[in-house]
């Protein structure tokens, strides 16, 4: 559910319209990323090579071989083969590598930045792989795997996961802030509106709500509003009782959007209520919101790095890939032409031109 005014499809944890998402571009350029080139040998006794790390052709062939016995527990093994069934289909292989490679390229970032991957991360990594390697009856097969790909596997998800959390976390600074404000800062030329909400849902929020239901969302707002004192427990009673889980855990702080954002009632109130005071309850196709505008007009960086900070969540995937690509431009990455070619600019290893292709849906890390 969303309140945006546009069509398509919509959910209560996606408020904010598409158009205003951070793109791969202006993470880029955030970062401040210099590109530079990365070979790729056509001869190479190995499988892929990340700085000094190599995976020799033949345990890569071991672990395509122990992922595909896994697999076959969920009866797909057949989509990993080419159609004449005698190899692998190389979207299979070249999918598979870039799980590698990029569980390299996190270790390479935790040792640039001089991060350390504990036990916990590593006992938190085994969990979520454990998750994600299961059989069509939802066992885990995680187990199955060759104990030494399963130590790789877990070395390089508890990496990702430092990682990520520390480059979020810089994200989030104020000299992160600011680079991301300056690269995006085409989107904020224009009046903007930046609001807070709390949402009580009419019904299951999947259907028009019906008067009966309408009503209910009232009263439940109206005790909500009442525990509401001034603007200074705004958010933490947001984060307590707003059915916008998108927004709730941010204490109900929306972007801040151009007028015509959101569905109609909802514009209405944030473009007309005094910014600063709460305001009545706002019925919409939703239910009922507890509207409060924090700011409104043409904006500073200081006004919208709230806003800032919240798209940098909900743009988390992105930065990370980011810095991903950024780890992959000073790093020595060559890969075997038999399985595809490196490409700078995505950090990704694209299958050779005429790659038979899989219909597997995707790898557990991707």
């Amino acid at each position: 559910m969303t309140l945006r005014a546009s069509a398509g499809s919509v959910s209560v944890s996606n408020l904010v319209k598409t158009t205003r998402n951070i793109s791969i571009t202006a993470i880029l350029l955030a970062l401040v990323l210099a590109l530079v080139g990365s070979a790729c040998s056509a001869v190479n006794p190995t499988a892929l090579t990340v700085n000094s790390w190599t995976l020799s052709d033949s345990e890569f062939q071991s672990q395509i071989e122990a992922f595909a016995k896994v697999y076959s527990t969920s009866g797909g093994a057949s989509e990993l083969k080419s159609t004449d069934g005698n190899s692998w289909a190389t979207s299979y292989t070249s999918a598979f590598l870039n799980d590698q490679l990029n569980l390299q390229l996190a270790q390479v970032g935790v040792a640039e930045r001089g991060l350390t991957v504990t036990d916990a991360d590593r006992a938190e990594a085994r969990s979520l792989l454990e998750e994600n390697f299961t059989n069509g009856s939802g066992t885990s097969v995680f187990n199955e795997l060759p104990a030494s790909y399963q130590q790789t596997l877990i070395e390089g998800v508890a990496a990702q996961t430092v990682l990520g959390a520390a480059v979020i976390a810089e994200a989030q600074t104020d000299e992160g802030l600011r680079n991301l404000y300056e690269a995006t800062k085409d989107q904020y030329q224009a009046d903007l509106v930046c609001a807070s909400h709390i949402l009580v849902l009419a019904g299951s929020g999947n259907a028009a709500p019906t008067d009966a239901q309408y009503a209910t969302a009232l009263t439940s707002i109206r005790g909500i509003q009442s525990q509401i004192k001034g603007t200074s427990n705004f958010a933490e009673i947001a984060a307590t009782n707003s059915q916008d889980s998108g927004s709730a855990a941010a204490g109900g702080a929306l972007p801040c959007s151009p007028k015509g954002s959101y569905v109609t009632e909802f514009d209405n109130a944030a473009w007309a209520q005094p910014v600063g005071v709460v305001g009545e309850p706002v019925k919409t196709k939703f239910g009922y919101h507890i509207v409060l505008v924090t700011a409104r007009g043409k904006l500073t960086f200081e006004q919208l790095k709230d806003s800032l900070k919240q798209s940098v969540v909900d743009n988390a995937d992105a930065i990370v890939s980011a810095e991903l690509v950024r780890i992959a431009a000073s790093a020595k990455i060559s890969v075997n032409g038999r399985y595809g070619q490196f490409e700078t600019t995505s950090a990704k290893i694209v299958a050779p031109s005429g790659a038979t292709s899989t219909t597997v849906a995707g790898l557990p890390l991707q």
